[in-house]
């Protein structure tokens, strides 16, 4: 069963508001794991609740998704890729013209 998300367990409130602790959109990997699918690129525009990429660990998918509507303006995270809990693997920004 995959569980939908975009941070780590004690940021999860702040996250799904879209703000993050500074207000910079960055989305964090809430586990350890590798990363199987990544849906967006850089430029792309993200809409709330599109899925923005998948990390497997152990025997669990966690499917990372967008917690609002923004441009995808970093993308740190490839498919094959480990990461680590905390991770920035996306940031998404308001696009200039917004």
């Amino acid at each position: 069963m995959a569980r939908r998300g975009c941070a780590n367990p004690g940021q999860a409130g702040r996250a799904r508001r879209g703000s993050g602790r500074r207000g910079d959109g960055a989305i964090l990997s809430p586990l350890p794991g590798r990363i199987i699918a990544v849906e967006v690129r850089e430029g792309q525009s993200a809409t709330k609740g599109q899925k923005l990429l998948t990390l497997y660990e152990m025997t669990m998918e966690h499917t990372l998704t967008a917690p609002f509507d923004r441009t995808v303006t970093e993308l740190k995270a490839f498919a094959g890729a480990q990461d680590s809990v905390d991770a920035q693997l996306v940031r998404l920004l308001e696009s200039a013209g917004a």
